[in-house]
C-alpha cells in the first residue's frame, strides 16, 4: 500500500476485528481514519487511541446500521469530522451475522441482516460517491484487485 498522507478513510465496523486492523493499517500509512461503530463505543475509542499512540489521526463516529436514517447519521458524523475535506477511501466492513441456524431465521431477523449487510453498504457507497469532487473518470476498485494488507 502506498503513502496515504493527506487522504481520508472511513472504515465501517472498525471497533474490533478486521475493521480495527484495517483502520490501524490505513492510519499507519498516513490516512486520517474515521472509525465507525454501531454499538461498541468503547472498542471504537480503543481503536482511535491505538492509532493515535502510533502517530496516526483518527476519530470515532457512531451510527447503528440497518435502521432508518442510518446513512444520514453516519455521514453527519463523517462530514463533521472531515471538516470539508472529501472522503477518499471507503471500507464497508460492518456486518451482522445470523442469530441462529438458517432454518430458525425469522423474517424480521432476515430483514435486519439484509438491511445491515446489503442495504446499508449500498447507500453508504452512494453517499460516499456524492462527497467526491467530480472527475472525468472514476472507477471503483474491486476487492480482488485492491492492494493487499501484507506485513
Amino acid at each position: 500500500m502506498s503513502d496515504l498522507t493527506s487522504r481520508t478513510a472511513l472504515v465501517t465496523g472498525a471497533s474490533r476485528g478486521i475493521g480495527q486492523a484495517i483502520a490501524a493499517r490505513l492510519a499507519a500509512k498516513g490516512a486520517v481514519v474515521i472509525v465507525h461503530f454501531g454499538t461498541d463505543e468503547d472498542g471504537a475509542t480503543s481503536t482511535v487511541e491505538e492509532i493515535e499512540r502510533n502517530g496516526g489521526t483518527a476519530l470515532a463516529v457512531g451510527a447503528e446500521l440497518g435502521v432508518d436514517d442510518d446513512v444520514e447519521t453516519l455521514f453527519a458524523g463523517v462530514e463533521a469530522g472531515l471538516a470539508g475535506r472529501p472522503l477518499d477511501i471507503l471500507v464497508n466492513n460492518a456486518a451482522a451475522a445470523p442469530a441462529g441456524p438458517l432454518g430458525a431465521t425469522t423474517r424480521k431477523e432476515f430483514d435486519h441482516l439484509f438491511a445491515v449487510n446489503v442495504r446499508a453498504p449500498y447507500f453508504i457507497i452512494q453517499r460516499a460517491l456524492g462527497t467526491r469532487p467530480r472527475r472525468r473518470h472514476r472507477r471503483a476498485r474491486p476487492a480482488d484487485r485492491a492492494p493487499s494488507f501484507q506485513r
